[in-house]
């Protein structure tokens, strides 16, 4: 088996064969594959080895019985024979499908049934001798749903405010920082009812989307959903990823008001704070030429030292 050129396949996902209503989830945890198999009337799931035979790559879902398997038809499938000259032959029926998957069309394809030398039917609800899967494309409600579902099991009460992707860990996969805002209003944050906490959750995405794991959280970082002043109300304006660095943005303030740039670089398989960018404005201090005089300030590990991601407050 060639790992490297197996390495380069992004099997996890949905994959689909609209005509015939039936799909491949195939998902990966700790190096191996899975997949569960749905169509209209069932659903089985189990586990997919990869196999390379010479330049062919072959997906090997196991635990799939077929449907049919009588091997090379007799002439009494052909020609009016009586009954008692049939002799029956006992049908063994094999466990496990194999697809061939193309890397350049992204496709796989199950030969589904044979011919009168060798007749055979994998899957019953198979409506073509050869299924198609094709990948199904991720859209922004679809990457929501996942990181929700994920994070909702170990992080409970909060809702997904904002995510963003990018690569955080220098691995060349893309990641996902993710905002996510507590589902029931804290008065005590602000005196009013509606005020929300906030917490940043790095996720690190495990050689394919959407294997992921929490490499760290934030309880500290982001204000309060109407934290911002009366100017702004939520302080919260973004986030941005860049090479190893990513940035949260804050804004804060009326008419004299704080934007905050708060930087994190990632370093020794963990992400520590690099700097603080802050620029100071106010609506009463204008410049001769009519613009609005800015103050920048920053900060950076001279001032504050080694602080780890999570521990930042």
């Amino acid at each position: 088996m060639n790992l490297i050129t197996l390495n380069k396949i992004n099997l996890i996902g949905k994959w689909e064969n609209e005509k015939c209503h039936l799909s491949f989830h195939i998902f990966k945890t700790k190096n191996q594959y899975y997949y569960t198999f749905k169509s209209e009337i069932r659903e089985i799931s189990d586990s997919l080895d990869i196999i390379k035979e010479d330049k062919s790559i072959y997906l090997n879902f196991k635990g799939i019985k077929w449907s049919e398997n009588k091997g090379e038809l007799g002439p009494e499938y052909f020609e009016e024979i009586p009954d008692s000259l049939i002799q029956e032959k006992k049908e063994i029926l094999p466990i496990g499908i194999s697809a061939l998957f193309d890397s350049k069309e992204e496709n796989f394809v199950i030969q589904n049934y044979g011919n009168a030398m060798n007749y055979y039917t994998k899957l019953k609800e198979g409506c073509e001798k050869y299924l198609y899967f094709n990948k199904k494309k991720s859209t922004s409600k679809d990457t929501l749903n996942i990181i929700s579902n994920f994070l909702s099991k170990s992080i409970k009460n909060h809702t997904v405010l904002h995510w963003e992707k990018g690569d955080i860990n220098n691995d060349n996969i893309n990641d996902f920082i993710v905002v996510l805002q507590n589902e029931y209003p804290n008065k005590e944050l602000t005196g009013m009812d509606n005020s929300y906490s906030r917490i940043v959750v790095l996720l690190e995405t495990l050689e394919h989307y959407p294997n992921f794991k929490i490499a760290s959280i934030n309880h500290n970082i982001l204000e309060c959903s109407n934290c911002g002043g009366a100017g702004v109300g939520d302080p919260f304006i973004g986030i941005s990823i860049k090479n190893n660095y990513f940035s949260i943005e804050q804004l804060f303030g009326a008419c004299d008001k704080s934007f905050i740039v708060t930087t994190f670089k990632y370093e020794n398989n963990k992400w520590f704070l690099h700097k603080i960018g802050q620029d100071d404005y106010s609506c009463n201090q204008v410049n001769e030429n009519g613009e609005i005089k800015v103050i920048h300030k920053m900060k950076t590990k001279k001032d504050f030292g080694l602080i780890e991601f999570k521990n930042y407050k």
